[in-house]
């Protein structure tokens, strides 16, 4: 029976330390409610109440953290989403922009995903010239075509030039 192999998961340095960093407040948060909760369950003398305050104000801090770190890691993406439909309906000169406050690891998505679109857009733009340089070449051949001076074998000839042009700029284009 074959060995299994040990599938890696390559998690980014910036993530880890976000998500360590949202560990670390939510654990702080907890000592300090433990700590208040024990000041207060001494001036009280109850057990019950404590408790109860701890994981209320627990409660409280999970939910303001998870609203931040929500709206800092979802915020992006929701911005992100129409900045790409605008490029989708043909504005290829668009770069997706980052805030200051965006999370390190969606600043770095961002600035591959716009080397891609760089890369697209000269894509776009070489083919665009090849395009109109294999037009160019086309009416120049039809105008030799119409002329009704040439024989046969001139208009293979200018069809030939026509094709080794048109492979020239071919293996020009990137």
């Amino acid at each position: 029976m074959p060995r299994k192999k040990r599938q890696r998961y390559f998690v980014p340095k910036e993530l880890r330390y976000s998500i360590a960093f949202i560990v670390i407040w939510s654990l702080l948060a907890g000592v300090v409610l433990i700590y208040l909760a024990k000041a207060l369950g001494g001036l009280i003398h109850q057990n019950v109440l404590p408790f109860v305050l701890i994981m209320a104000g627990y409660a409280a801090v999970v939910v303001i953290f998870t609203m931040i770190f929500s709206h800092r890691f979802i915020g992006p993406f929701e911005r992100l989403k129409l900045q790409m439909r605008l490029i989708l309906s043909g504005d290829y000169e668009r770069r997706l922009q980052v805030r200051k406050n965006d999370d390190v690891y969606i600043r770095s998505f961002i600035g591959e995903v716009n080397n891609l679109l760089d890369s697209y857009e000269r894509k776009h733009r070489s083919r665009a010239e090849l395009a109109k340089g294999i037009d160019s070449e086309l009416i120049d051949l039809v105008s030799i075509l119409e002329n009704k001076g040439l024989t046969r074998e001139d208009q293979i000839e200018q069809i030939a030039r026509f094709h080794s042009r048109v492979k020239e700029m071919v293996k020009v284009s990137p």
